[in-house]
């Protein structure tokens, strides 16, 4: 399972750039991105974030077995501050805004709430605002109206200071959290918060960065990434914080198909391969709400990837796919 995909983007140096191409494309792409995802072993993932509903409608097709694809949750779009964050996004600025763009959402056919604390965009932050304006009280709003609509919310947070607001606020899942401490942890932890930690983000940015050159600033900005990355997973371990692989794919330089280098990552950092495993398995199916998904079981769907050797020794063993199996039936 990968609980953090995008599938209306293929990645690499330019992913933002092609969020905004035009829909067309986006769709046709989007089929073709998740046929291939679910080649690579995800039976199940998450889109968390895609542009004019186009998860939305990928999963009517996908339930409808109109295309090969993982079984797929939609958060519909990103919900994000107006000022900061992507023009793609819908964008609130109050609380009464906040919560109609939840119920907007909610009403197109979205199955989880996405919101993204980000600081503002280069030119917008307004004299003496703070510097993550989707507060700790606005982020407590969205958790309240979306888990009173039954619903689970996931946050997107990548600096300090959104990593530090969205650990307290007791939502369902925090994307990414490349600079979480010690003490967010431990609130994580004691709210039952997943980390969903994307470490492929980096390691691909890392590779574009010399393959295509990037400039210093970006070339650092990565290596931070990669370094907070790994200390906050490694004290998430520590902090008993639940852990569900994602890999970002499409919503970063990330691409599709490559769920077993998330997990190579994760043993890189210090888990067992076990744990690897169970963070794209049982954890996964847990944090996205699939009960019969996610462990092989009496009477549970028979979602199952057959392998070429074990990934138990060796977790690179995620890479030689023999077959997969969705409900029981091959499928690739």
């Amino acid at each position: 399972m990968d609980c953090h995909v995008h599938y209306s983007s293929p990645g690499g140096p330019d992913w933002i750039a092609r969020f905004s191409d035009p829909l067309p494309e986006i769709s046709i792409r989007a089929i073709e991105l998740a046929e291939a995802s679910l080649r690579s072993g995800v039976t199940t993932a998450r889109d968390v974030g895609a542009p004019q509903g186009v998860s939305i409608r990928l999963v009517h097709m996908a339930r409808a077995g109109e295309i090969k694809a993982p079984n797929i949750h939609a958060a519909g779009t990103w919900i994000a501050h107006r000022g900061t964050y992507v023009s793609f996004a819908r964008h609130f600025g109050e609380a009464h805004e906040l919560r109609d763009a939840i119920r907007m959402e909610i009403e197109a056919g979205a199955e989880l709430i996405k919101v993204a604390l980000s600081g503002w965009n280069e030119g917008a932050r307004p004299k003496d605002a703070a510097e993550i304006p989707f507060s700790e009280k606005l982020l407590s709003v969205a958790v309240e109206e979306a888990h009173m609509a039954g619903f689970k919310i996931a946050c997107h947070a990548n600096d300090p200071a959104s990593c530090r607001i969205a650990a307290h606020a007791g939502v369902d899942s925090l994307e990414h959290g490349m600079f979480l401490e010690q003490g967010e942890l431990e609130a994580m932890a004691n709210n039952k918060t997943f980390l969903v930690p994307t470490m492929s983000v980096w390691d691909a940015m890392l590779y574009y960065a010399h393959a295509v050159d990037w400039p210093e600033a970006r070339k650092k900005r990565a290596e931070d990434l990669r370094q907070g990355s790994r200390a906050a997973v490694i004290g998430a371990v520590r902090a008993g914080v639940q852990i569900a692989l994602g890999t970002d794919a499409g919503g970063g330089a990330a691409r599709h198909g490559r769920i077993a280098r998330e997990a190579e990552l994760m043993v890189e950092c210090g888990l067992e391969p076990r744990d690897a495993l169970i963070a794209a398995t049982s954890s996964a199916s847990k944090l996205i709400g699939e009960d019969q998904r996610g462990t092989i079981e009496k009477g549970k769907i028979a979602d199952l990837v057959l392998l070429d050797a074990n990934p138990l020794e060796n977790v690179s063993a995620l890479r030689l796919i023999a077959a997969v199996f969705q409900g029981g039936r091959r499928v690739a």
